[in-house]
């Protein structure tokens, strides 16, 4: 599995997690990924309390990952079940797989390709992602809360 993040001042360095993950393991990842991602926020971009956003998934949702997000100073956007329309992430995952988009003979050219890919994406496209939020907002709020048109 594949862990990352963004914002509109960068992404975080690409994590590949192995086996099967439990809320110690993934904030285990925090820590690792999450934690240096912040510190320059907090440091060059004088960001003090970052809202950090999520899926549903249980381990991001169990009490110790929730209270070790709280211990990390983050605050965490409320986010409704399947919701991809408003994530935008969700549209990196699928530059990334794009761009990947061939089969591999090992799982280590898979992951110099992953990990290749993660740093070709440009600022710009993570800020056009990130602008773009209040339009798809509004497109959501004219569906009733339904999917948006891509």
């Amino acid at each position: 599995m594949v862990w990352a993040g963004m914002n509109y001042f960068g992404k975080t360095e690409i994590a590949f997690v192995e086996g099967r993950q439990n809320s110690g393991c993934y904030t285990k990842t925090l820590d690792a990924y999450l934690t240096p991602f912040l510190n320059n926020l907090r440091e060059n971009h004088g960001i003090s309390r970052p809202i950090f956003q999520q899926d549903n998934a249980s381990i991001h949702e169990s009490r110790f990952t929730k209270a070790h997000i709280e211990a990390l100073g983050i605050r965490k956007l409320k986010w409704p079940s399947k919701s991809p329309d408003l994530n935008p992430i969700e549209n990196v995952w699928g530059q990334l797989a794009w761009s990947v988009g061939r089969q591999f003979d090992s799982k280590e050219e898979l992951k110099a390709q992953i990990t290749h890919s993660w740093k070709s994406i440009k600022q710009s496209y993570l800020r056009h992602l990130v602008d773009g939020m209040p339009t798809r907002m509004a497109h959501v709020v004219l569906k009733n809360g339904g999917p948006i048109d891509k």
